[in-house]
């Protein structure tokens, strides 16, 4: 006699299923934790990036153009809008250059850094046929402070400026702050 085989059925019982919501619950809050922690640590760092390099790129950007210039002058239209040399923006004049470095006697490039509250930019004239390009770029969007001090009261007597520049920006109530200052010496050509 043989015996017939029962089929079974296998199926999940009510508590095992809510131990697998349970878990697969426990699983996704936990993933989504590290998410935001992660976020926050990205904000972070980007924001310290930020005030590190644009410290970094105004004292760059003097430092290049001070290292070239002629002079400073007092003032210079950019764009049609007038800037002055002050505590907080300077016009440098260089002897303009052409594609293979050489230089273009009787023409002269400007150079200026400005600060506008939380903005330093750098502007360029350049003379017809320099190699230097005109236009503005910003430098940085997180100014703190910027302060210039001339070695003399008469611009184009000046042979040294003293930058000083704070960078800052405030995550998550913590304020990120980057403070550089250098002397920098014109070429005086």
């Amino acid at each position: 006699m043989s015996m017939k085989k029962i089929p079974t059925h296998s199926a999940f019982t009510l508590i095992e299923v809510l131990i697998t919501i349970a878990l697969s619950v426990i699983l996704i809050l936990a993933i989504e934790k590290l998410y935001v922690v992660y976020g926050r640590v990205i904000i972070s760092q980007k924001s310290s990036i930020e005030v590190a390099l644009g410290g970094n790129n105004i004292m760059d950007a003097v430092r290049d153009a001070g290292s070239q210039a002629r002079q400073i002058v007092a003032t210079h239209a950019f764009s049609g809008l007038n800037y002055n040399s002050s505590t907080t923006t300077v016009l440098f004049e260089l002897p303009s250059v052409d594609a293979s470095g050489a230089i273009i006697a009787g023409a002269y490039d400007y150079i200026g850094m400005h600060a506008s509250i939380t903005v330093a930019y750098r502007l360029i004239d350049a003379a017809p046929g320099s190699s230097r390009l005109s236009g503005e770029k910003r430098l940085t969007n997180v100014l703190g402070a910027l302060s210039l001090v001339y070695d003399t009261q008469s611009f184009p007597s000046v042979t040294n400026i003293i930058v000083d520049a704070t960078t800052s920006a405030i995550v998550r109530g913590e304020t990120i702050q980057t403070h550089l200052r250098e002397h920098i010496y014109l070429r005086n050509l």
